[in-house]
């Protein structure tokens, strides 16, 4: 069976997911990034409901994230963030996790198996994401553990990282990975986003 398959198919399957009308989940995230820029208590904790289907997510007393809106602009060059820059980040890239793995069966984007169980993705320009194309790393009962890309809106070229996922749990049929946490790309530190899930339901 083809890895993309058996990831899906681990995750919960296809027939679950698109019975999914919508996601609700309360998180809480840490590490040096929004720090950085300017913005160290924002996110520490908030809840946010995620379409499925489509790149949209209600960022709950925050903002709303959605993909037809334009990205604000030199995002990465600046070392101060406002709101609306913090609730474009945070919003494509929860949606990103949330779908993962689900969204690589859709017809435009381009899934590629490499050896040692990992996928390269190539992101359509529709799809708000780190970067076009990404990495994803599964062991050998099919479960996500690792993504590699560049944070471009964070860092530009220089953003490169590993995303590891931790403690995957069962909730609602879909397998989700409750801890997640982001170094640079061959460093165990420091953790430039922490996230950890306290509820969800699909």
């Amino acid at each position: 069976m083809p890895l993309l398959d058996e990831a899906i198919a681990a995750h919960g399957g296809l027939e679950r997911w698109r019975a999914v009308e919508s996601i609700d989940v309360t998180l809480r995230c840490g590490g040096i990034a929004l720090p950085c820029k300017g913005q160290p208590q924002m996110m520490r904790r908030f809840s946010a409901t995620v379409d499925p289907r489509r790149p949209h997510v209600e960022l709950h007393g925050i903002g709303t994230f959605d993909a037809d809106d334009p990205r604000p602009a030199g995002m990465a060059r600046r070392w101060r963030w406002d709101i609306a820059d913090v609730v474009h980040f945070t919003g494509y890239a929860l949606w990103g996790y949330m779908v993962t793995p689900f969204l690589f069966a859709e017809e435009d984007l381009l899934v590629r198996e490499l050896p040692r169980r990992r996928l390269r993705v190539e992101f359509p320009a529709r799809i708000p994401t780190h970067c076009r194309v990404q990495t994803f790393y599964f062991n050998e009962e099919a479960v996500l553990t690792r993504l590699d890309y560049t944070a471009e809106v964070l860092l530009g070229r220089f953003g490169r990282a590993q995303h590891r996922c931790y403690d995957d749990t069962l909730i609602d049929g879909l397998l989700i990975p409750t801890r997640r946490r982001v170094t640079p790309r061959g460093l165990p530190a420091p953790t430039l986003i922490s996230i950890d899930i306290d509820e969800f339901h699909a």
